[in-house]
């Protein structure tokens, strides 16, 4: 009996069913997939960036992001949260459940320029960057599903600016239409394009914006500059050092990837004091970022006491706060892991372990972190070479787009590695 032409259909078969999840699950050959969408997606991204919508109104976005998803024959879910969206991704096999999120909204800004002073609405913190690189890791790993072990969570989340979208779609019962075992995400970063940076526990300093209200016999100007003088003494930071200075974020000697960086422990106002006047008050607010959270409390007490203890304090009325923000903490064990796999796929030296705690920034990814274990990534999208200077909400804001191709090749990576190994 002649077996061959049985085998050799047998191996044919073989071959057509396996052959390209395996080349699929290859590093070169998603890479190679990352990069043949890369002018798509920057396409997309343009488009979001010059149809920007504020928090709560993401309308148009979301659109876009369900019909791309629901073109990659992902099952998608709407409308949570506000204009929240989900798509899932079922692979070959049950196994492990990872999330990834991506905001969506734009910021209102008053920077100047020439062609109108007043406020615009503006991508100035790289949300149509992240929505871009989700739509785009969505698209690889959907052609590489066959071989994927586990389902795939993709969340685009509205209103981050207003820190409220990620409680929103919590409440509206996200975590109860998924139910992921680990959540990750990023936010672009001024460091340079190519580098990944995180690190565990805190990775932003905790935010909160103080408000203390008196009747409207005080004299506004002469309480304010005392409120300021009171803030700077408890001003803490690194001997000669400025943690304010942005241009040291990235310094070797200072910034947040040395050891012995200034951004381990301070307090340092994020803001002037501004006034607003009422019928009956006055009120005075100032914003200041604190990498202790268990001085935080202690903080505002004092202020209050010293404030009490002034000729002021027959006039005080109350304190409270208008912003009082948690900052992202990244589980510990998941951080080390997670940072090892991406030096592993992509090389030490585009890894970057941060020991201070970011300023002046936060993140409303938190609030899935107080549900499921997480890590939020920064992504490098600086230029020096091209001039181009990623610092989120500031007037020269603006991204290498190749950003957009890195993030995609880096975490469709990352993910097929994370969710087809056992570690957890």
């Amino acid at each position: 009996m002649n077996l061959k032409p049985a085998i050799t259909c047998c191996l044919l078969m073989f071959f057509a069913l396996n052959g390209p999840a395996k080349k699929c699950l290859d590093l070169k050959n998603r890479i190679q997939l990352s990069d043949e969408i890369f002018n798509e997606l920057v396409a997309i991204r343009n488009d979001l960036h010059n149809h920007p919508e504020l928090s709560g109104k993401e309308e148009r976005t979301s659109k876009i992001v369900k019909d791309y998803l629901l073109d990659l024959g992902l099952e998608v879910k709407t409308s949570i949260g506000g204009h929240g969206v989900v798509g899932i991704l079922n692979g070959n096999r049950k196994g492990r459940k990872i999330a990834w999120r991506a905001d969506m909204d734009a910021a209102l800004h008053a920077f100047e320029n020439k062609l109108n002073h007043k406020p615009q609405v503006a991508h100035i913190c790289g949300h149509d960057v992240h929505t871009s690189i989700a739509l785009g890791i969505a698209n690889v790993l959907s052609k590489c599903k066959d071989d994927i072990q586990g389902t795939l969570y993709f969340i685009f989340q509205p209103a981050e600016e207003s820190f409220q979208g990620a409680k929103s779609m919590i409440e509206d019962g996200l975590f109860e239409e998924i139910q992921p075992d680990e959540i990750f995400g990023l936010h672009v970063f001024p460091t340079e394009i190519g580098t990944v940076s995180s690190k565990p526990n805190e990775l932003f300093a905790y935010q909160r914006r103080i408000k203390l209200t008196f009747e409207n016999t005080i004299d506004p100007e002469a309480f304010s500059d005392f409120f300021q003088e009171v803030l700077e003494g408890f001003t803490r930071y690194k001997t000669n050092s400025e943690p304010w200075s942005l241009d040291y974020l990235t310094d070797s000697q200072k910034g947040l990837a040395n050891p012995n960086t200034i951004y381990k422990d301070y307090f340092i106002l994020g803001s002037n004091v501004s006034t607003r006047h009422k019928k009956n008050t006055t009120s005075f607010e100032c914003t200041y970022y604190e990498t202790d959270s268990k001085r935080l409390d202690s903080i505002s007490k004092q202020i209050t006491n010293q404030v009490l203890d002034s000729e002021y304090g027959e006039f005080y009325i109350g304190t409270s706060f208008t912003a009082e923000r948690p900052t992202v903490i990244n589980d510990p064990k998941l951080t080390s892991e997670s940072l090892f796999i991406l030096e592993d796929l992509h090389g030490k030296e585009n890894v970057q372990h941060f020991y201070g705690q970011v300023p002046y920034s936060n993140e409303d990814f938190i609030y899935y972190q107080y549900e499921v274990p997480g890590v939020m990534f920064l992504l490098g999208a600086s230029n020096k070479e091209k001039g181009i200077h990623a610092l989120p909400h500031t007037s020269e804001f603006e991204v290498d787009e190749e950003v957009i191709k890195i993030g995609v090749n880096y975490f469709s990576t990352f993910l097929t590695e994370k969710i087809n190994t056992n570690k957890s």
